[in-house]
């Protein structure tokens, strides 16, 4: 409560961190490619000039974006360095996002104060990987979505998808905007 919370990706899974990070009484700014005006009015998230906003402005960082040329390592000792002490860093994205040695020495500083990830820049990762051993650090074996409820949706939608695209329907979710194999219609 009260701490400010960056968001970099505003995706799905980064809108509902924000609705989280709103109800218990954080400010909540965010960095996206893909701006939404309409979610960001509806819950007051600010929006950042540029990722480096998020990592001087923020108490905690959450990582919801896509690996991109841009977006490898940019969690590195350049940016880390202009975080305020003891910020946390969440990463709900890549592994590569993060420079897992720079990150090691910041948390070992205590410029960081916390890692948390359900992902590393090696999975599974070698038994002797910087992170694992680190204070201060959480990380879970790239399977924090996977619940039970979880499956069952996913199983369920998938099977919809495919109903959709026999009958020449629009698929609920469709990445890109390409038409069904002929062969399927």
């Amino acid at each position: 409560m009260g701490k400010t919370i960056g968001i970099i990706g505003l995706g799905r899974i980064g809108k509902e961190v924000a609705i989280r990070a709103k109800a218990f009484g954080m400010t909540v700014i965010a960095f996206d490619v893909y701006w939404d005006d309409g979610f960001a009015s509806d819950y007051d998230v600010a929006r950042a000039a540029s990722v480096a906003e998020v990592f001087e402005k923020s108490d905690v960082i959450s990582l919801h974006t896509n690996l991109t040329p841009e977006t490898r390592e940019m969690a590195r000792a350049e940016t880390i360095a202009t975080m305020k002490n003891g910020e946390i860093i969440l990463n709900c994205s890549r592994g590569e996002v993060v420079h897992t040695a720079d990150l090691a020495a910041a948390i070992e500083s205590g410029k960081v104060g916390g890692y948390g990830a359900d992902v590393l820049d090696e999975e599974p990762p070698r038994a002797d990987h910087p992170l694992l051993k680190a204070k201060n650090c959480i990380s879970i074996s790239h399977i924090g979505s996977s619940t039970y409820e979880s499956v069952q949706r996913q199983a369920i939608m998938a099977a919809q998808n495919l109903l959709h695209l026999l009958r020449g329907e629009k698929p609920l979710v469709q990445v890109n905007d390409v038409p069904p194999p002929k062969a399927l219609i």
